[in-house]
């Protein structure tokens, strides 16, 4: 946006504040929403709708499995390196329902990373088998629809029958496949069509790098066309900056009905800072960081409830968070009922 006052005004109030802000409603009285069932929730409260995913906001957990810390490189610890202090389960019935997944293989495992790069400095974070299993348990009992985007592979990849093999074990036939009839896309089908009537949900596997071929959908395999958005990470290394930067992207969302939306909430460390936390784990980790954007999200999303820019018929879908949980959820399940209203 050109005029950046009301950005400023947005964090002098976020400095202020002492604790996070609860969802509020119209008459500014605390709304406790469930979150492990928040998708079908809206589905039964609203019966007369086909909710798609476009008309959504889905909680994301960027770097998601890196909710404890294996095999680090010297130097690297929580502070400059562990994005989410939920496993997988927790997260998930804590409302988040889309998750940047990274796959790296070490002594014959498949874990998840955060470095620089493939055995650059960084961790492991947690297995994707014990990742795979919590999805199937929360699936198993609760009928929401899981989507996993599988990114920067190290010593692995989209071909590997070892991985394949893994998620068909452990996610059977929770795994949604398209078959070769589909011609509605993704962003456009009713959940409740994605979803099924099992009782059990489903899980949304998008590989990086993988062919977009009616072979690969068969068998659950999917590239990122499956969730064509706007909006992109904007390497912020302050509030300020996080701010600023992404209010911009959202600012020139073209909302033609074809796309996703994805606010990418984090505040990245810079090199200094990641030395930093090296030198003293108690320096300003990732978590202080992420805790200072995600209080500045509800007074960011009201703004811009008051300039229109999120109303009925256009919104965010995505919002991706480090330290993601309930209270960020609660915020995106706000607004995905502001837009259903």
């Amino acid at each position: 946006m050109k005029n950046y006052t009301i950005w400023f005004a947005i964090l002098s109030i976020v400095l202020s504040c002492k604790k996070e802000v609860t969802t509020i409603n119209k008459s500014n009285t605390a709304i406790i929403t469930p979150t492990e069932s928040w998708m079908q929730d809206l589905i039964t409260e609203h019966p007369d709708k086909d909710i798609k995913l476009i008309d959504i906001v889905l909680p994301g957990a960027h770097d998601a499995g890196m909710y404890e810390l294996n095999n680090c490189t010297f130097g690297a610890n929580a502070c400059n390196t562990q994005t989410q202090s939920l496993n997988f389960y927790q997260q998930l019935m804590q409302g988040v329902r889309i998750f940047d997944v990274r796959p790296s293989v070490a002594n014959n495992k498949i874990y998840t990373e955060h470095s620089t790069g493939c055995g650059g400095f960084g961790c492991k974070g947690g297995l994707l088998e014990n990742i795979y299993s919590d999805i199937n348990r929360f699936l198993d009992t609760h009928a929401e629809l899981v989507i996993l985007e599988l990114s920067h592979f190290c010593g692995t990849s989209p071909s590997d029958t070892a991985l394949i093999s893994m998620s068909n074990r452990l996610l059977g036939d929770k795994i949604y496949k398209e078959s070769a009839s589909s011609v509605i896309p993704i962003i456009k089908t009713p959940l409740k069509e994605i979803i099924g009537n099992s009782g059990k949900g489903k899980v949304i596997l998008i590989y990086e790098g993988i062919a977009n071929d009616s072979l690969n959908k068969s068998l659950g395999l999917f590239s990122s066309a499956i969730k064509p958005n706007e909006g992109r990470w904007t390497n912020s290394h302050s509030l300020a900056s996080l701010l600023q930067g992404q209010i911009n992207e959202y600012s020139n969302f073209s909302n033609d009905g074809n796309k996703l939306f994805q606010f990418s909430w984090q505040i990245t460390q810079d090199e200094t800072q990641a030395i930093t936390c090296a030198i003293n784990p108690d320096a300003s980790s990732i978590q202080k960081t992420a805790d200072s954007a995600n209080l500045a999200l509800p007074a960011t999303l009201n703004s811009l409830i008051a300039n229109q820019q999120i109303k009925k018929g256009r919104i965010p879908n995505i919002i991706y968070f480090d330290f993601s949980g309930s209270a960020l959820s609660r915020e995106c399940i706000r607004i995905s009922k502001l837009n259903l209203e």
